[in-house]
């Protein structure tokens, strides 16, 4: 049990700063926390409130979001800790219409998502954040002003005609419906390979990304888009503004590209297998210091350079604690305990 009450004192110090109330949920029984079931400790939640989900060897299961919280995990690919166990969930529902509560600014970090990052209710669901997360499957929105950055997300994201979205710095499948100028994808590496890059997109902006496995194949796939500082890899040069109105400059053709790791093979990695490789760029490849900002095409270029392939927030993560003897009552325990703060 003390040791139990430990872990959770910790949680609660490193991150009681970030929100005025802080609630823990565990289904490990090596920690404690308010809550085992996340559901329940989501539905205790109020507005503005932190949901933390300490690693687990157990998945979590669903979780409905019903009011405007952050939720944080421990990370998807979680190294160096004591147990370098992740915060696993099958589906995370944003509700846009249940309590009546504004769920609009909800934060999910640090999650792995084993299926969708989805919504329900037919309500906008506006200025949500996603960062550091691994969704296997699709991330759907429904809402304007949606940003997601450094995450690795397997399928793609399917935008549904809505408007202010930010796609920065992530691995990334697939993007699909998309029609609005307001949608930016920036410093992302489509290698994950799931058929064509785009589906049904239009009048959308894309910066600074890699194609690699994939490349955008124009028709009805890309119309009316501008490609800028992109870098493509292929059999042969591929010019990503001769499709259906495309316009653009800066692209650049080259392969291999020019990797830092030479072990990243020629064909699909898959999403799982991405954290295995470091996909930065040599200082003599085309795409070194190629971005419109002058930095590295890539996702760890620009403002909001990819920082782990693990999914670890920005909050201290304990990653060991021994706790020696027996300690008799009114006695003192030795306990070895050890943390580092993430980037």
């Amino acid at each position: 049990m003390k040791t139990k009450l430990f872990i959770f004192s910790f949680v609660l110090f490193t991150i009681g700063k970030l929100s005025a109330h802080v609630i823990t949920v565990s289904n490990n029984a090596i920690t404690a926390g308010h809550f085992t079931a996340i559901q329940t400790a989501a539905d205790s939640a109020n507005i503005g409130d932190t949901i933390y989900v300490m690693g687990s060897p157990t998945d979590y299961g669903n979780v409905t979001l019903r009011t405007m919280v952050t939720l944080m995990g421990a990370g998807y690919a979680v190294t160096g800790t004591q147990y370098n166990y992740a915060s696993i969930v099958d589906n995370i529902y944003i509700d846009s219409v249940s309590f009546g509560n504004p769920v609009s600014g909800t934060k999910v970090l640090g999650m792995d998502v084993t299926s969708n990052l989805d919504y329900s209710g037919t309500g906008n669901i506006n200025n949500i954040d996603i960062e550091r997360c691994y969704v296997s499957s699709w991330i759907y929105v429904n809402g304007h002003n949606w940003t997601v950055r450094n995450c690795i997300i397997n399928s793609g994201i399917q935008v549904q005609s809505n408007g202010y979205i930010y796609v920065q710095n992530n691995f990334i499948g697939q993007i699909q419906y998309s029609n609005q100028t307001t949608v930016i994808f920036d410093h992302n590496n489509f290698v994950i390979q799931n058929g064509s890059i785009c589906y049904q997109v239009s009048n959308a902006l894309f910066t600074n990304n890699v194609f690699y496995y994939s490349n955008p194949t124009g028709g009805t796939n890309e119309t009316n888009c501008t490609f800028s500082n992109n870098i493509t890899s292929a059999s042969a040069a591929i010019n990503l503004n001769a499709y259906a109105g495309n316009t653009g400059s800066g692209n650049i053709f080259s392969t291999p590209p020019g990797w830092t790791d030479a072990t990243i093979p020629g064909s699909t990695v898959g999403a799982t297998s991405i954290w295995n490789y470091k996909w930065t760029f040599k200082p003599s490849s085309l795409a070194h210091n190629a971005a419109t900002d002058g930095s590295d095409i890539g996702a760890y270029g620009g403002s909001y350079p990819m920082p782990n392939l693990t999914g670890a927030t920005r909050i201290p993560q304990m990653i060991l604690m021994n706790i020696s003897g027996v300690a008799p009552a009114g006695g003192n325990l030795n306990v070895n305990f050890k943390a580092k703060i993430q980037n």
